[in-house]
């Protein structure tokens, strides 16, 4: 005895999981009577031409114009359509249906469905619906779908324990826009199905006639099969590996570096980069993670306290400051900046002592010191700059009458 399926001249047992491949094109110039049955409501009319099934669903109150598969199906199973809507308008709906027929006489016995319904008027919207043991279809609310104005492409996958409906774009190379799932109500696994295409107008008379333009329906009805995977069992070779495709990564994936300190290290490190600027980007908020600096050709900036664009300096009069007076070294920079003092150097070139004085606007005094007459040129670093107000101007002052008090200052503006 020869087991079915067993093919002598490969001397293997071929297993199959398609069961059946049901398509059709609509090739010819009329439906195709070995594929259809049909019902033409008031109105309405059915035609086929250049490779595309036009239904019409005319606009008599209640009339239904259906399609209906001869070929049956067992789940699980794969409905595939591009069909296009000419418009969506009120009181009309365009159904794709998987639905259960009765084993003796094949028609629809109103027990089991699946279905994707096309109602509404947004063309980018649409619902799915199961149904199980003839209890009322459950729908879902108004879906994302891609638009039944022009190149969709829409499925229905039922299964054992879930039921899928997918949207996708006719002959793109990307994934499915749009999936959907329904575990609760799905039709029985052991019943027969058959596909059917159905406009159904509502109780009120559609203002006008609308066209179903379908280019393909296809149904594949296969057996799920247990299979062993018996490449990539902890395997690093290329050849034994199992090609995966990442599409997500979790929101914070653990991230190790090369080698650990003082280990070792070969190959191609991970780079470091920082923001290239001309101007210092808003501050943050303490705790917050900050971008190093670099120039505009990646030189890390490692200067004290700021980028050079934000540097200042000021070159007092030779003849001397103004005594008793505030002079203005550096202009208030602005609101929630301070400027800072980073350099100084000072001299009196008078035969007159004096104090000398760097201010936070008019009153507060930062720093001051007492000049002996006919000083020398003192010069001054300060490792913790001085420091303003935000917004506030940056005063200098010769305090004695009679002194010639030369000064100097360089510093930052930040916050």
């Amino acid at each position: 005895m020869t087991a079915g399926g067993y093919d002598p001249i490969e001397d293997m047992l071929k297993v199959k999981s398609v069961q059946k491949k049901w398509r059709d094109s609509f090739n010819g110039s009329e439906v195709n009577p070995g594929k259809w049955t049909q019902q033409i409501g008031s109105g309405a009319s059915l035609g086929v031409a250049g490779g595309v099934l036009t239904m019409a669903s005319g606009i008599t109150v209640n009339a239904e114009t259906w399609l209906l598969s001869t070929e049956v199906f067992t789940i699980p199973f794969r409905i595939s359509i591009a069909v296009t809507l000419s418009q969506r308008i009120a009181n009309q709906g365009f159904l794709v249906e998987a639905v259960s027929v009765n084993r003796e006489t094949g028609l629809p016995d109103g027990l089991h469905a699946a279905a994707l319904l096309f109602d509404g008027t947004n063309p980018a919207q649409a619902k799915y619906e199961v149904q199980s043991g003839g209890l009322a279809r459950l729908s879902s609310a108004v879906s994302t779908f891609p638009s039944t104005a022009s190149n969709g492409i829409y499925e229905i996958e039922a299964f054992a324990d879930e039921a899928w409906f997918h949207g996708g774009t006719l002959d793109a190379t990307t994934g499915r826009a749009n999936s959907y799932r329904r575990h609760q109500q799905i039709p029985d696994p052991n019943a027969l199905y058959k596909v059917r295409l159905r406009w159904l107008n509502g109780a009120t008379p559609p203002a006008s006639s609308s066209n179903a333009l379908v280019q393909f329906l296809a149904v594949q009805d296969y057996a799920e099969l247990t299979a062993e995977i018996t490449a990539g069992r902890g395997q690093s070779v290329a050849g034994q590996s199992v090609a995966v495709n990442v599409v997500g990564m979790p929101a914070a994936p653990a991230i190790i570096g090369q080698a650990a300190h003082d280990a070792v290290i070969a190959g191609a490190p991970v780079r470091m980069a920082g923001r290239s600027a001309t101007a210092n980007y808003a501050p943050v908020a303490t705790g917050d993670v900050a971008d190093l600096i670099t120039t505009l050709v990646g030189a890390l900036i490692s200067k004290p306290f700021s980028i050079p664009e934000l540097d200042w300096s000021y070159a007092g009069p030779l003849a001397g400051l103004a005594t008793a007076a505030d002079t203005a070294a550096k202009a208030a920079a602005g609101a929630g900046i301070r400027n800072y003092v980073t350099g100084l150097q000072v001299q009196n070139a008078s035969a007159t002592a004096t104090e000398f004085q760097i201010k936070d606007g008019a009153a507060m005094v930062l720093w001051r010191c007492q000049l002996p007459a006919n000083s020398g040129l003192l010069g001054i670093s300060f490792p913790s700059p001085l420091k303003g107000t935000a917004n506030a101007v940056l005063n200098v002052q010769a305090v004695s009458a009679g002194s010639v008090v030369i000064a100097n200052l360089q510093g930052y503006a930040a916050p």
